[in-house]
């Protein structure tokens, strides 16, 4: 059965391992944004990715409290659905507004070198398959949570590595 989480579900089978295992896209997508920084100096960038990190926390602490205190605090898992697109907005719109900083053939040839393609692509295809498990899994199950977190794991950590190539 595929359900969808509501205020009234509080998952039973998670554990806390699953709950911190959660903190790590967090913790790679952090060091991402970190390196970006260092190349793209922009404080709407840095408020983008602080919402970010803030949304994924989040959604980390929640999964802890429903490990821990066996409660679903709605608000906070909602909020990554309002607070990360906000942030990934704010993102792309510092790379819009400061576009003319940007050298785009450069960026295109050093993301699209060897090896830091490779990495930049499992990356992609990740974050394409995070988009079809937000559809059609079960969040408050926790094989899906594990399919989910061990993707978006992977993916993050190969932005990153792909991202250290291009230092």
């Amino acid at each position: 059965m595929n359900r969808k989480m509501t205020k009234e579900i509080v998952p039973e089978d998670f554990t806390l391992f699953l709950a911190l295992t959660d903190a790590i896209p967090v913790i790679f997508f952090g060091a991402s944004c970190v390196v970006i920084g260092t190349i793209f100096s922009s404080r709407l960038f840095l408020l983008g990715a602080v919402l970010c990190l803030l949304g994924g926390s989040g959604k980390v602490l929640w999964k802890i409290i429903v490990v821990v205190k066996k409660k679903n605090i709605w608000p906070l898992f909602i909020q990554m659905r309002i607070v990360m697109p906000l942030g990934f907005a704010l993102m792309l719109c510092s790379l819009l507004l400061c576009r003319s900083r940007l050298v785009f053939p450069d960026i295109l040839a050093a993301v699209t070198s060897q090896p830091s393609l490779w990495f930049f692509l499992i990356g992609i295809a990740g974050m394409i398959l995070m988009g079809v498990f937000a559809v059609k899994l079960d969040s408050s199950d926790v094989k899906s949570n594990w399919a989910e977190q061990f993707t978006n794991g992977v993916s993050q950590i190969s932005f990153f590595i792909g991202l250290l190539f291009l230092l």
